[in-house]
């Protein structure tokens, strides 16, 4: 499967829940998101990661490969650069930060981390974070799941506890110190347009699924819903891992 999120851009903008403030707070206690940081946000999307941290006065500059989503952001960001995160075109030691949320099991792991760790300052840290959604047994996120493995029975992203572990070793094979992490879970509320439209910027649905079959997807999600009563209480984990570069090389 080879989702391209820029087709979701119109959603995305629309529909991605923020990360709560919550995360950010603990982030601070690491160093991170403090006033006058430069920070690279990698795999940025619409940048919903970066623009917190521009709001607490960091320097930010996005990066994606996708020109639409970049566009698509709000201004708040000090930079949008189109770049894949395995070649980035930024200079040794440029970034106090970086950042990549919602992205890291989209990266080659061979090389992301290693390009990652050459534009980070000595001492400086990487942040990957996440905002899932966890299908609990019985509840509707479970029951839409079903509906998208029916149309999209390849994908690999399905009943996920909203952590990503595989990051720490990733980190600890490429030569990041100082690793920890965290998670937390919130409730989100949603109507069911919201929903839908939330759904529809999953890379199973809008990022994947051809134009006749995305509105077949929709309409039988729409049904589905009938079944579930507004508010939608869909309950969330948020996840973090937190590395740094070596204050000396290797």
């Amino acid at each position: 499967m080879n989702p391209n999120f820029g087709r979701t851009a119109s959603d995305y903008m629309g529909y991605r829940r923020p990360f709560p403030p919550e995360l950010f707070e603990r982030l601070r206690r690491f160093a991170v998101g403090l006033p006058g940081q430069w920070v690279l946000d990698v795999g940025a999307g619409t940048q919903l990661f970066g623009n917190v941290l521009a709001g607490q006065g960091c320097r930010v500059v996005a990066s994606d490969v996708s020109h639409l989503l970049l566009a698509a952001s709000l201004n708040g960001v000090a930079g949008r650069v189109a770049a894949r995160v395995e070649s980035l075109p930024f200079p040794d030691d440029r970034f106090d930060a970086v950042a990549a949320a919602q992205c890291w099991h989209w990266f080659n792991r061979s090389h992301a981390p290693l390009e990652i760790r050459r534009v980070l300052r000595p001492g400086g840290a990487l942040v990957v974070a996440y905002h899932m959604y966890v299908p609990t047994p019985s509840s509707v996120a479970e029951a839409v799941e079903r509906l998208i493995l029916r149309h999209r029975p390849a994908w690999r992203h399905a009943n996920s506890a909203g952590i990503n572990g595989q990051v720490l070793r990733d980190v600890q094979s490429n030569g990041f110190t100082g690793i920890e992490s965290f998670s937390f879970d919130v409730v989100e509320s949603f109507t069911h347009d919201q929903w839908r439209g939330f759904i529809r910027t999953t890379s199973a649905v809008g990022a994947s699924l051809p134009p006749a079959q995305l509105l077949q997807f929709d309409e039988a999600h729409a049904a589905l819903l009938r079944d579930w009563p507004e508010p939608l209480k869909i309950p969330h984990r948020i996840f973090a891992a937190i590395a740094h570069k070596p204050l000396s090389p290797l």
